[in-house]
């Protein structure tokens, strides 16, 4: 990884105000991160505790409310061909094919229609659907429309994946197999990622290094470093990776339980 981050917050604080209550709410304060290029970070945390929101400002989505955010030494301002956001539902046009709707994340770039088809067909053929080009949403179970999702981020060959649970809304063998296949797509892009989560084991299995979230308000209680070998699901049972979920689980546990029991922010 090079020495200057690609992506670095500084002081980040959104607030928003609540329209039924009139109250302000503190989604994340003062959160600080640098990430690398190439680097996959995960980003680790119970529900509600302000993980979206940060990845909602690095995608300008959301405008801050205090700090600085920018990427590649540039203030972030709104949404740039740079960055690429993957969804946790897919986000899919439902009247358009597997190639349409993978077609749509170069459509707003003029600059990339030259080859367009040649890219559409290179980037299907990454996640693994030659030969549902033609298939629609419909046809498709969940993790072959979240392969479609990721397709479209990567035809437009952003260097900066900002990818929002994207494999929440699939069931627990299918999001196995898509976090295998997710390593190995992004080791054979080079992207950089920022990959939000509440999952221990998928934070461990994927990141490189892994930011904590603490809640009310969202703010970043640590970042782990992540010294396992790959694939991490191979070395599970050991005492490392066991060592190393424990200490997670130690870090969240406050947090977790205050959400499962129906805390909010």
């Amino acid at each position: 990884m090079a020495n200057d981050p690609i992506i670095r917050i500084r002081d980040l604080s959104v607030r928003y105000h609540v329209a039924r209550t009139g109250a302000w709410l503190t989604a994340v304060r003062h959160v600080d991160l640098d990430v690398y290029e190439g680097e996959f970070l995960t980003v680790l945390g119970p529900s509600g505790c302000g993980k979206t929101t940060v990845l909602n400002c690095l995608a300008g989505l959301v405008a801050p409310t205090s700090g600085e955010l920018a990427v590649d030494g540039r203030p972030v301002t709104g949404p740039g061909p740079e960055r690429a956001v993957v969804f946790q539902d897919y986000a899919l046009l439902p009247w358009r094919t597997v190639t349409d709707n993978v077609r749509f994340g170069l459509e707003m770039q003029p600059r990339l229609r030259a080859g367009a088809d040649e890219r559409i067909a290179e980037a299907i053929q990454l996640v693994g659907l030659a030969g549902f080009e033609h298939s629609y949403p419909r046809e498709l179970s969940g993790g072959m429309q979240q392969r479609v999702g990721l397709a479209r981020a990567l035809v437009a060959d952003p260097r900066i994946l900002l990818m929002d649970e994207p494999l929440g809304a699939v069931d627990a063998l299918t999001r196995e197999v898509m976090r295998a296949e997710l390593e190995r797509i992004i080791a054979a892009t080079g992207k950089t990622v920022v990959f939000i989560t509440h999952g221990i084991d998928e934070a461990i299995q994927l990141g490189d290094r892994i930011a904590v979230f603490s809640s009310h308000p969202g703010t970043i209680k640590e970042i782990v470093p992540v010294d396992l070998p790959r694939p991490r699901s191979a070395h599970a049972n050991t005492t490392a990776y066991q060592d190393l979920r424990h200490h997670l689980w130690k870090c969240l546990e406050a947090d977790a339980t205050a959400a499962a029991m129906g805390a909010t922010e």
